[in-house]
């Protein structure tokens, strides 16, 4: 009998916690904590929706969705992954081709307002050619071979970096305290100052004090101190072989001290010495300048296309909201 799809239903939160705890390619951003996460920061604007999709010859994958309604419920929009992440399926069971095909299927066909960002780290589903998604890529480094060959790859110029950073007095630890937490918070805001028109995203306080009141051990500030002063931050997420570099900051009135170089030499080496397989930078955003920044670590660029679907009534509501915004300004 061939392959197909029987079902479709909920997942159980343990269910979800326990495929992504135990799945090989998840990334953080699949994670329940993630999910959950913004929830909160949207105040139930967006919430976790995920779904188990079961084969007949009883393998499953879990779909961790988030979902948000429009149009008073009437419609619902699907995200993937929230904030544009690495989204997909997991699963405990080793999928084949054939599985990811009926996936994609599956998914195009039942999910008709969707944002997807291909995750680059499941092979089959990065093998997939997903109809009317936009091509962009992440830079990584694979950690197996220890930090030591990975960091003599780097380019001259990060290698000077970073030891002159220390060679200046700048220490690197991980943040503790909410006060260090709020720290870097202002240290963001400044950095936003300094970006303009040019940032690509602008979270509140509310995401980074929900963050800190996790204490989870899958999120990590990692901070750079010169003379007891904060100076620069940079927040990575943990995951069973995964670290992603998600966001950082730093006072402009420190570059000369490189404290960002030394941040992401600390960042790397503490991800070898606990095992992980991969250092993920993330997409950029289009902005060159972290691109380039990105590329002199002389890694890996990884494929992670990003499909966003809307149907007409969804395309009509935004189209509605920009015209409301125009008419207000």
């Amino acid at each position: 009998m061939s392959l197909r799809i029987i079902g479709e239903r909920p997942a159980t939160s343990d269910e979800w916690d326990s495929i992504y705890a135990d799945c090989d390619y998840a990334t953080y951003f699949h994670s329940r904590e993630w999910a959950e996460t913004w929830q909160k920061y949207t105040q139930g604007n967006l919430r976790p929706d995920s779904r188990i999709i079961l084969f007949s010859d009883n393998t499953l994958a879990l779909l961790p969705f988030s979902s948000r309604r429009v149009l008073r419920g009437f419609l619902k929009q699907y995200i993937s992954s929230p904030a544009g992440t690495f989204g997909g399926w997991l699963s405990l069971n080793a999928l084949s081709k054939r599985h990811g095909a009926l996936l994609h299927e599956h998914i195009l066909a039942h999910y008709k307002n969707l944002s997807w960002r291909i995750n680059p780290y499941n092979s089959v589903e990065a093998a997939l050619s997903v109809r009317g998604a936009q091509s962009d890529e992440t830079d990584v480094l694979n950690l197996n071979s220890g930090f030591e060959p990975v960091f003599k790859r780097w380019t001259k110029g990060h290698i000077s970096a970073a030891r002159k950073a220390r060679k200046l007095g700048v220490d690197v630890r991980e943040a503790k305290t909410l006060q260090d937490w709020k720290v870097y918070y202002k240290i963001y805001e400044e950095s936003l100052a300094r970006w303009g028109e040019s940032a690509s995203s602008r979270y509140n306080w509310l995401l980074f004090q929900h963050m800190h009141d996790l204490s989870s051990p899958n999120i990590k500030l990692w901070l750079a101190t010169h003379e007891n002063t904060i100076v620069a931050g940079a927040l990575c997420f943990y995951a069973k072989q995964h670290v992603t570099y998600w966001h950082g900051a730093v006072l402009s009135a420190f570059f000369k001290l490189r404290p960002v170089n030394l941040l992401m030499y600390e960042a790397i080496k503490n991800s070898c010495d606990h095992g992980y397989q991969w250092f993920d930078f993330n997409p950029s955003g289009g902005h060159e300048g972290a691109k380039a920044f990105k590329k002199s670590f002389r890694g890996q660029e990884l494929l992670c296309p990003v499909l966003n679907r809307q149907s007409i009534p969804i395309k009509l509501v935004q189209r509605l909201k920009r015209s409301s915004k125009n008419r207000a300004l």
